[in-house]
């Protein structure tokens, strides 16, 4: 007959066991800390570097505000100008106005950049009223979101309101129909 083997594990067994998981909990805890202050320690990098690198703007500063692209047309500039008007100093956000009126909202300093030259000042700018998107679309020299085009599928359809030109009056360019013959050209 085989002998057979007892299946309850042996005390030193069990002990070593519970030092090993002991070992291996101190460690993963030591671990945790250092990653830990190490990501504190490089957040407080960043926020040096950023604090060193976007100095803070005062009132009266001048600012470019970049445009969204789905704001500004193809022949516009990529930003706006503007003046800062208040800053908040508890939450660090600026208020920006520009020659219509002042923008919507408040703007972090990562949001715009501070030029070197004082090209606006608090009396060029409007302050009553807060305008978000028509800002840019005041100052636009192409119009509002880029240039027009109508996509007539007949050129012969551009004599009523249906075509985007006509109604606009303004008459079809070689975008609209290439070089199909247009009754609003």
């Amino acid at each position: 007959m085989p002998s057979t083997s007892s299946t309850v594990p042996d005390r030193d067994d069990d002990e070593a066991a519970q030092q090993t998981l002991a070992y291996r909990t101190t460690q993963i805890r030591k671990r945790r800390a250092a990653a830990y202050s190490g990501q504190v320690e490089q957040a407080e990098k960043v926020v040096k570097r950023t604090r060193v690198e976007l100095k803070a703007g005062v009132a009266s500063d001048n600012v470019a505000v970049p445009i969204p692209l789905v704001d500004h047309g193809h022949g516009d500039p990529r930003n706006i100008l503007g003046v800062i008007v208040n800053r908040d100093l508890d939450t660090d956000q600026y208020t920006i106005a520009v020659k219509a009126e002042v923008l919507h909202g408040r703007y972090s300093r990562n949001q715009f950049d501070l030029c070197p030259q004082r090209l606006l000042t608090l009396d060029d700018v409007n302050e009553e009223n807060q305008v978000s998107r028509t800002a840019v679309h005041a100052q636009s020299a192409c119009g509002e979101q880029g240039f027009l085009k109508c996509n007539c599928s007949r050129a012969r359809n551009c004599k009523s309101n249906r075509c985007k030109c006509f109604e606009t009056k303004v008459k079809c360019n070689s975008r609209c129909h290439a070089s199909l013959n247009c009754a609003n050209k």
